[in-house]
């Protein structure tokens, strides 16, 4: 645990000061501001009488989220901090070190779903200011006055819960081969097969888009996933293997 603490301390000071980091608060602000520009133009994105608004809000953003925003996040993200040790070769410094192997592989796994995590936090703010300031821009938008924090927490949960197998793979995609390319290459690709699959899917199944990890966040926010829990059970599972996985490859892996 005292080596953990160690590695996840000095990689903290690593990130200070870098593009990582600072898309942590960049990326959901791009999708909240993305959203209250189109909301506050296109009033009849929201004006569903059907669905409550606070509802509609929450998952407009989380389309965004989820299809456009979070995968691109989780590579770039995977891609820098992997990046940090891959330039000058410091992992022959790092690997000599009296310090498991997988621990390195551990942290940097963790800070990403931490960055994550965070973002996601920011993300949830952001729908609730932007719940709070659509109404001054468009009078015709009349929000519940209680703010459902339990509904909007939870649905942001789900996705960024069903994001995690697609982010283990990512990660060790980018530790595994040193170049940024072609992690942000696999990345794009995954992303757009993702597409693909999500347009096999209909409101009684999810089709091709079960067997896609970068399909899982978007299947939270419809009924195409009948088995919403069995679906975050499968992904933590999966991703948890992929983890375990990853970090045996590491550890054996030469330091050239």
């Amino acid at each position: 645990m005292t080596a953990l603490v160690k590695v996840f301390l000095a990689e903290t000071l690593k990130l200070k000061r870098t593009i990582a980091l600072r898309m942590v608060v960049v990326a959901p602000a791009a999708v909240v501001l993305l959203v209250l520009f189109l909301t506050s133009n296109v009033t009849t994105l929201l004006l569903n009488q059907r669905v409550e608004l606070w509802t509609a809000l929450t998952r407009f953003t989380l389309i965004f989220w989820s299809i456009l925003m979070m995968p691109l996040y989780v590579t770039l993200e995977t891609a820098l901090v992997a990046g940090i040790d891959h330039s000058d070769n410091q992992w022959k410094v790092l690997l000599s070190r009296p310090v498991p192997r997988w621990t390195f592989y551990v942290v940097k796994l963790f800070t990403v779903v931490l960055m994550t995590g965070t973002s996601t936090v920011l993300l949830v703010l952001g729908i609730i200011a932007n719940g709070s300031i659509l109404p001054k821009i468009q009078p015709d938008l009349h929000f519940a006055p209680a703010i459902p924090w339990a509904d909007i927490i939870t649905k942001a949960a789900q996705v960024a819960s069903l994001g995690f197998l697609l982010l283990t793979i990512q990660h060790w995609v980018s530790l595994r081969w040193r170049s940024f390319t072609v992690a942000v290459a696999v990345g794009i690709v995954a992303m757009v097969v993702g597409y693909a699959m999500l347009f096999t899917t209909s409101q009684n199944s999810p089709g091709w888009a079960i067997y896609c990890p970068w399909s899982f966040p978007m299947l939270a926010l419809g009924s195409r996933a009948a088995n919403l829990t069995g679906l975050l059970w499968i992904n933590a599972l999966l991703g948890i293997t992929m983890s375990t996985i990853g970090s045996w490859e590491f550890s054996r892996r030469d330091s050239d």
